[in-house]
């Protein structure tokens, strides 16, 4: 994504990007957020468990455990605020429990 930035910016292209890379480089490029917020342009990541029972092998206590820590509000209070003290913005934008339409906000 960086390399796509960083030729966009030298062409003076247009190109679609994820906020956290675009922000981690954004005082060497030339370019702007043109379009943003709207629900299709989400970069949604989620942390799901394996089933045991079609997987036995998989650690499912270790995978719960992931799984519980990555959704707790003390760690989406860290992805909230990870980046706005260097880039100004946050990188993300938490979703644990939020509802498919406040995604993103």
């Amino acid at each position: 994504m960086g390399q796509t930035l960083n030729v966009a910016s030298e062409k003076g292209a247009y190109t679609l990007a994820d906020r956290g890379t675009y922000l981690s480089l954004k005082k060497r490029l030339g370019l702007d957020i043109l379009a943003e917020g709207d629900a299709i342009l989400l970069n949604i990541y989620h942390v799901i468990e394996v089933n045991p029972a079609k997987w036995p092998k998989v650690n499912a206590a270790g995978a719960k455990a992931f799984a519980d820590f990555m959704v707790s509000k003390e760690v989406q209070n860290i992805i909230k605020t990870f980046g706005v003290d260097k880039y100004g913005s946050p990188l993300f934008f938490p979703d644990a429990g939020k509802k498919a339409e406040d995604l993103g906000k």
